[in-house]
């Protein structure tokens, strides 16, 4: 980097605008778990335990199924930030049509196929049969959410690409509030409601992700409405669909082999056939999850601010934001790892009064402080080729580290047997080759070319 460069990555202006997109993104990040925390506590205080597992095993398949079509958010924040970046709106807008058609289609295509994804998915599962049941049920009304779920994603990925970060917390804000209020009068009857139990908390899911896509609908307009064109719907075939879907799709590949990793983290680790290791890897998940929830900010910042910048043609200040998001997370990180270290004896406590499940946990905790600011410089690096739409190169690495975490695992546990070890071992091989092989391309600087390269056609071939 150059000596201008260090300045600049040091100046104030830069830290404020990286903090102004990341601290909204950061509260947004935590308030999902309240979601699921209330959900639980509401399920868990009927008579039945049954209803509490079949939301679990139901949410299961859900959260593996939307966080696939992530990248019509991460997509679009990218396109849309470079397009703000030019001073081009109208072709910001023309994104924001594209992702929500493309978002209306999957979403919809989601529904049509719910019968053959329910039954692949509870096959997966193996639930109990009552659980099973139940499922089936929260499952069959929530899966309608699917096409607003979807859509909402590309109207989020528009706000943050405009640099707007707030609008998408106070929408986050809103869908909990409306499903906590749901929950609250449909599962237990409340004010003379019928108790509708497990299907009360479906419901309530489905009308706030409606209303939460309604209201980001009507944010949206306020700032796209006079560049909107319905034309667009009667010459779709005309609109410039390449280079958009080019980049959708190395986002959907890459997300689909991150999530096959994490998944088989969660599949291995069920195959332990002591209890004590699974209740401790439950725990560790928890700490590197609580870990990583701010860094996520920083990630998601570094799309919008690294788009923009090269949008605009300014090569440097993308790399000062980019420097300046790796400081902020991996600092954010190394924090968290240090308080871990300093506390993990009272941690352990407040998680569980098991002896053994505590030792496990104390053995292991090292891997999670270790692994952290890995995930760190993962997560930012990915937000930084986002935002530079150098999604190809994006795609091969997480193709390179998912194949050496499966070496590391398969191998791992054909030599050592089911070992909760091996699974943390094998995580930490996998957050390391994804900050390598991203740390490498940083390094080199051709993702910044990578935005420009995008404005021409690219070959299919890649």
């Amino acid at each position: 980097m150059a000596q201008t460069d260090r300045r600049l990555w040091l100046s104030r202006e830069v830290h404020v605008e990286l903090l102004r997109l990341s601290v909204p993104t950061i509260v947004s990040t935590l308030a999902v778990p309240l979601l699921g925390l209330v959900d639980t506590i509401v399920l868990g205080r009927l008579p039945e335990v049954e209803p509490l597992g079949a939301a679990a095993a139901a949410s299961t398949i859900f959260n593996s199924l939307f966080w696939v079509f992530g990248f019509l958010r991460m997509g679009t924040t990218a396109l849309v930030a470079q397009a703000s970046g030019r001073k081009e709106e109208d072709e910001g807008a023309r994104t924001l049509f594209q992702a929500l058609v493309i978002g209306a289609a999957l979403g919809f295509l989601l529904v049509v196929l719910r019968g053959p994804i329910a039954w692949a998915g509870f096959a997966l599962i193996g639930a109990e049969p009552e659980v099973d049941r139940l499922a089936r049920q929260y499952f069959a009304i929530r899966i309608f959410e699917a096409p607003a779920f979807l859509m909402s994603l590309a109207l989020t990925g528009y706000l943050r690409g405009r640099g707007d970060a707030v609008t998408p917390m106070l929408l986050v804000v809103l869908i909990n509030a409306v499903n906590i209020a749901g929950d609250l009068l449909l599962v237990p009857g409340t004010w003379g409601l019928p108790a509708y139990g497990i299907r009360g908390a479906a419901w309530a899911s489905l009308a706030a992700q409606t209303i939460g896509f309604v209201a980001g609908a009507a944010a949206v307009w306020r700032q796209v409405g006079r560049r909107w064109r319905w034309a667009w719907l009667l010459r779709l075939r005309e609109l410039a669909w390449r280079r958009f879907l080019y980049v959708q799709q190395d986002l959907f590949l890459r997300t689909l082999a991150l999530v096959a990793s994490l998944g088989a983290v969660t599949a291995f680790a069920a195959r332990l056939h002591n209890a004590h290791e699974l209740a401790a890897h439950a725990i560790l998940m928890q700490l590197y999850t609580l870990g990583s929830y701010g860094v996520d900010g920083f990630a998601y910042a570094t799309e919008t601010t690294v788009g923009m910048w090269l949008g605009h043609g300014n090569a440097a200040r993308a790399r000062a934001s980019a420097a300046a998001a790796l400081l902020w997370g991996t600092g954010l990180a190394l924090a968290a790892s240090v308080f871990y270290l300093g506390t993990v004896d009272w941690l352990v406590g407040v998680f569980t009064r098991d002896q053994l499940v505590q030792d496990v946990v104390r053995r292991l905790t090292g891997v999670v402080v270790a692994i952290l600011p890995l995930a760190a410089l993962a997560f930012v690096f990915d937000g930084i080729m986002i935002g530079a739409t150098d999604t190809r190169y994006l795609r091969n690495a997480m193709f390179v580290s998912s194949g050496a975490f499966a070496a590391v695992l398969l191998g791992g546990w054909r030599w050592a047997g089911p070992d909760l070890r091996v699974v943390w071992w094998s995580l930490a091989v996998f957050l390391f080759m994804r900050a390598f092989t991203l740390g490498l391309r940083f390094a080199s600087g051709r993702w910044c070319d990578s935005a420009a390269a995008g404005e021409a056609t690219r070959p299919a071939s890649g």
